[in-house]
């Protein structure tokens, strides 16, 4: 219950947006989020699901989109509702729960290995552009360009350009799926039907083990979800607000007016979700069916530094070598938005993480300094994978696959913290959200457990 010891004329929380256009304005995490995900693994991950599978399969993208983001809605609920993220609930509960924030900080790491696949596939599409500077090349100015942007630490820049070039590239593939729904559109019944898909070698995988790949891939991926609750906070949404003004604030002082706003904000948080969730399944059939279009059709199967050229095959085919151009421009843009938005996410992880532990207090090192130390960390780990195993997207699935448990174990940890909020109306209420969150978490971490020993097996036999 709320005390309301808190002068009720002078809320530290201010209210939740009351029209579209207010709703659209705080919709910047949410796009940041999208961005990230869509150059991340659907960009990657979906048109090998076309190109190797046809319109077989595509029943993935509805069940995926439209599970896994309830488990992100609730992350980034519980900060809003409490004022403290996941990440520093967990690291004040008992080791039962707090092995978890070493898990999820560890992430990151493992997170890095998977912007193998994106760094490799923005060189190769820029390599496309203009050969005469390499792969390697592309891959240098790629990493050098990402720590310049990051660097600033500037959320905003980041919500603008994120915004930007998603919404260019979701117009752009759009407009090439439905110019060729002649062609997967008298199989898409069939596609929609719940079957076991045969292997897509681009990935090292097939059957059930493509299925929870894909699980780990599409929809709310490691970075960018964890990557959202810090969107969220530096937004300054709800808990957040006051927080940032440098109120002192605890939950049991909260007016009933307060309260309530918080409950606007959590709505708020929950429509962020179901928007960001309704883009990218969107996106995703449109990336699918138009890879099943052309390259299923032609017989293409892309694989290494190949599938971003290769998807420009379809641009070149349906109209002319300038739309393939524009093609590679704008996926290049999706491809680094990926890049920008996790870099950014999870060095912020990382520098609360350190502030947990006492570092600035401790030591003579500051927020800036460790942020940006980080930033050059989570660039340099998948630029040196890709020097030495050329296997980008093999390295995308072996990441997809080991941090899967942990967006398994973040989903489950955070449901039961939020059940622990013990003021009226802020503890989860919608019973049929809280069941998805769940079969979210259980499914990740049987997807992780289940694809981690054959991911592993692949990179092996490569070095």
């Amino acid at each position: 219950m709320s005390t309301g010891t808190a002068d009720a004329t002078e809320h530290r929380i201010s209210e939740p947006p009351s029209s579209i256009k207010e709703f659209l304005s705080y919709m910047g995490p949410a796009w940041v989020f999208t961005a990230s995900q869509i150059g991340g693994g659907e960009v990657l991950s979906v048109p090998l699901g076309g190109a190797y599978l046809g319109m077989e399969g595509i029943w993935l993208i509805p069940l995926i989109t439209f599970t896994k983001i309830f488990g992100q809605y609730y992350l980034v609920r519980y900060g809003v509702m409490t004022g403290d993220t996941f990440l520093d609930a967990l690291y004040e509960r008992s080791w039962a729960l707090k092995w978890i924030f070493y898990y999820v900080f560890l992430g990151g790491l493992i997170y890095a290995i998977g912007l193998s696949g994106h760094l490799g596939e923005t060189a190769g599409a820029f390599n496309s552009l203009l050969p005469a500077i390499g792969t390697t090349g592309w891959m240098l100015i790629t990493v050098a360009a990402g720590l310049l942007v990051v660097g600033v630490r500037s959320y905003g820049l980041i919500e603008k350009l994120a915004t930007s070039l998603l919404w260019i590239f979701l117009i752009l593939i759009a407009f090439v799926s439905l110019q060729t729904a002649g062609v997967w559109a008298p199989n898409l019944a069939s596609g929609l039907v719940p079957s076991m898909p045969g292997r897509v070698d681009g990935l090292g995988v097939g059957g059930m083990a493509f299925i929870l790949t894909m699980f780990g891939w599409i929809g709310a991926g490691f970075g960018p979800t964890v990557s959202y609750v810090w969107f969220a906070k530096d937004k300054v949404m709800g808990m957040f607000e006051p927080l940032d003004d440098g109120v002192e604030i605890d939950k049991y002082d909260l007016t009933d007016e307060e309260v309530s706003r918080l409950k606007g904000w959590g709505d708020i948080v929950l429509w962020q979700n179901l928007l960001s969730s309704a883009i990218l399944a969107v996106f995703s059939f449109f990336m699918w069916t138009a890879a099943a279009a052309t390259l299923h059709v032609q017989g293409i199967q892309p694989s290494g530094f190949t599938v971003i050229p290769e998807m420009a095959a379809i641009f070149t085919t349906q109209f002319g070598e300038w739309s393939a151009i524009l093609f590679l421009l704008t996926t290049v843009a999706a491809l680094f938005s990926t890049l920008i938005g996790p870099l950014y996410g999870m060095s912020r992880l990382w520098e609360d993480a350190f502030a947990l532990h006492g570092v600035f207090d401790n030591y003579n090192i500051t927020r800036d300094t460790t942020f940006r130390a980080t930033i050059v960390l989570f660039a340099a780990i998948p630029l040196s994978l890709n020097l030495f195993i050329e296997a980008p997207l093999i390295l995308f699935a072996l990441s997809g696959a080991l941090f899967a448990p942990a967006i398994g174990l973040m989903y489950l940890s955070v449901m039961y913290m939020s059940f622990d909020i013990d003021i009226d109306s802020l503890s989860p209420v919608r019973k049929w959200a809280v069941a998805l969150a769940v079969f979210a978490g259980v499914v990740m971490i049987v997807s992780g457990l289940w694809e981690a020993r054959g991911s592993i097996e692949t990179i092996v036999g490569l070095l």
